[in-house]
Order: structure tokens, then sequence, then C-alpha cells
């Protein structure tokens, strides 16, 4: 583990807050520099995110913690990876043409 991560924590009550701002203590969060951490787990997917500049999915530990991992590290671990056997249907959302996954009923 290398290097130094910045980010916005509370100078009031030391909460990493995303956005830079503490809604708890109502104040501007300033930048801290501290060293990167590392979590081993067996992992779950849980949801996913999409904004206008990335997308990626929601994993949760054993414990319930939720960490966001972007797409490009996501496609980065599934490569080469084997899915098994799907059934692919052509679809159009849009002007966009496209392959989803379908499920089979049983009979």
């Amino acid at each position: 583990m290398a290097g130094k991560i910045k980010i916005p924590q509370c100078p009031q009550c030391g909460a990493v807050n995303e956005y830079g701002y503490c809604s708890k203590c109502r104040c501007r969060c300033e930048m801290i520099s501290r060293d990167k951490r590392q979590v081993s787990d067996n992992f779950t997917v849980v949801d996913w995110f999409s904004s206008r500049s990335s997308a990626g999915l929601i994993v949760e530990d054993t414990t319930g913690k939720r960490y966001p991992i972007y797409m490009s590290d996501v496609f980065a671990h599934i490569d080469g990876l084997k899915l098994g056997e799907l059934t692919l249907e052509e679809t159009k959302k849009g002007s966009a043409y496209g392959w989803k996954v379908i499920v089979k009923e049983a009979a």
C-alpha cells in the first residue's frame, strides 16, 4: 500500500464527508491528507450508480459496509470471466442498438 489520499473532513466532529460539507455541524470541511486504506473481505454486489461522468457498482462486505467501485475497475477485474450459458435478445433503446440478457421461464 503506497501513498496518501486527500479527503474532506469536518474540523469540528472529524467526520469524513464526500461532498465537503458537514450537515451535522453545518460547516465546510477541510482537506486533510492520510494514508490510503485497504479492505479485504467477501463482497456482494448490492446496487449500481450512474452519474454524468462515471458509473459503477456498490458492493457490500460481510459486516454490511458498502463501497462504490468504478466500472473501469470492475471491467479490469472481469476481463476474461466466463459467464456461462446465457440467452441474449436484440434490443433498441432510443437510437441505441444492443443486446440484453433474458431469463427463460421454466417449463
